[in-house]
């Protein structure tokens, strides 16, 4: 037998040899900034694909565990990245953001941890087939529902000839997988660490495995009922900062009412959409986008959470009521070169968690009443059928009352996951704090270093009931010309730096 051949059959063996709960892990020395160096281990952990079918395929979890500096660390924490469909393990890679992570391991190991069907775990649910959108997915809803509900289809069908079960890939597995890695790595308790969807996944771990958590940090908090957006808590965050922008001298002399610009920029679209072009990156051809209402909608949605951005949204709206595509040219071309790649587990796993009749009769409602409808929520629930969603039922989207000591964070201009959705909770949690920052968007409440000290604290078993952040007001872009104290990448910096 030849060594090609030998070689051949043993990789065919391998398969069958695999079980869950194998563990593979390799000793790592990785760089830090600053000269830094963090001791970690890189690992893999096998795990049921459906756990309600034994013998059936297997799932690879990837994860890095960055070793502790203490002499009796803590449980270890469990970070869990938001999307959902964003990998945790490339912050590995970044000797910045392992950095960030030297105060933490003061205290106790942090794991980063590749949630099934993303990053580096395997199967990965990332699927490029689809190719780029057609120009026309700015357009109308319409066109946009049916272009994304194609590209899904196209996904779906080939991870299913690949023998994939999408239905088994939702937040409740991923909750049990979490659990299965503290128990592979020898821990008798774990803590919790979530951004944005990371807090619903760490919700359902608190559900499931309350009884092995020491301590939970949830930052941008989505609840197991709130994935899906209510218009009317859209709506409010639009008037806060048509409230902020009515206050600013230079924004108001011009555009006295947001609200009111909001909606003759989005009617005017509906009537007229407009034309933006683009250079491909790829080729470096030209395209022409056509953005119409829906088109605008979808793109102040993906930002309006985003405290970076809001400031220069008086600037974009009124821009285009003048027939400038100046600024809205970035947002398509922010938006429109990332199509070309979709994550099925995003699709899979949000329409799993779904919504309670109670919350989709309350948005159906609600769809008509305000000028950005229901598009938060495009393109659910339709999404879910195409990927062959099982959804979790009303008992992981019901009321949870844990006695976990948990520390609950959010931005008060975060419009993504409002304030109010962590209050509710925090209601039936025992021992609960919550971290209000003020002016803080999604993004801006978790990487403030005030707020990784306070977390630091409370993950050490301090008590930081009474802490408060307060991070600098919104400075709106001013609707002409530059000003390098309030500026946006969408706002060329004019020749010679003025």
């Amino acid at each position: 037998m030849t060594l090609s051949i030998l070689l051949a059959s043993l990789l065919a063996l391998a398969p069958a040899d695999r079980k869950a709960g194998d563990l593979a892990v390799e000793k790592k020395t990785l760089p830090a900034a600053g000269g830094m160096t963090v001791d970690a281990e890189v690992g893999t952990l096998l795990v049921p694909e459906d756990r309600a079918k034994p013998g059936g395929n297997l799932v690879e979890i990837a994860f890095v565990r960055l070793k502790s500096t203490a002499a009796s660390p803590r449980a270890p924490l469990m970070y869990l990245e938001g999307g959902p469909g964003s990998p945790a393990t490339p912050g590995a890679d970044r000797p910045d953001a392992l950095a960030a992570w030297l105060p933490i391991l003061a205290i106790s190991d942090v794991v980063l941890v590749d949630q099934r069907g993303t990053g580096r775990s395997k199967p990965s649910l990332t699927f490029t087939g689809a190719g780029m959108p057609p120009v026309e997915f700015f357009k109308d809803e319409a066109t946009a529902k049916r272009l994304s509900l194609e590209a899904c289809k196209k996904a779906a069908e080939k991870f299913r000839a690949d023998g994939i079960d999408l239905g088994a890939f939702d937040s409740a597995s991923s909750a049990d997988d979490v659990d299965d890695l503290r128990a592979a790595l020898g821990a008798e308790k774990m803590s919790l660490l979530g951004f944005s969807y990371g807090t619903h996944l760490g919700l359902a771990i608190l559900r499931r495995h309350g009884e092995r958590v020491e301590n939970a940090v949830l930052v941008g908090v989505e609840g197991p009922d709130q994935t899906r957006k209510l218009p009317s808590d859209v709506d409010t965050q639009f008037r806060k900062i048509a409230r902020l922008a009515a206050r600013d001298p230079r924004i108001a002399a011009q555009v006295p009412d947001f609200m009111a610009l909001l909606e003759r920029v989005l009617a005017k679209l509906e009537r007229e959409p407009m034309p933006v072009t683009l250079k491909d990156p790829r080729t470096g051809k030209e395209l022409v986008v056509p953005v119409g209402k829906f088109g605008l909608q979808l793109i102040l949605l993906y930002d309006y959470g985003d405290s970076s951005d809001i400031p220069v949204f008086p600037r974009l709206l009124w821009s285009i009521d003048r027939g400038d595509p100046s600024v809205l040219a970035w947002f398509v071309r922010k938006r429109y070169f990332q199509m070309g790649a979709l994550s099925a587990m995003t699709f899979a796993v949000d329409a799993a968690s779904g919504a309670s009749p109670e919350r989709w009769a309350r948005i159906a409602r609600e769809t008509p009443l305000y000028p950005m409808g229901n598009v938060a929520n495009f393109p659910f629930p339709e999404v879910g059928e195409v990927v062959g969603a099982r959804d979790l039922g009303e008992g992981f989207r019901g009321p949870l009352v844990s006695d976990v000591r948990t520390l609950f964070v959010s931005g008060t201009l975060d419009g993504n996951c409002p304030t109010y959705q962590a209050e509710q909770l925090r209601w039936a949690f025992t021992d609960a704090t919550h971290l209000s920052v003020e002016n803080a968007g999604h993004e801006a409440a978790f990487f403030d270093e005030r707020v990784h000290e306070i977390l630091r604290r409370f993950l050490a078993g301090e008590d930081v009931r009474g802490e408060r952040v307060v991070q600098p007001p919104i400075r709106f872009v001013p609707l002409e010309g530059y000003d390098a104290a309030a500026t946006h990448p969408s706002v060329p910096r004019p020749a010679g730096g003025g």
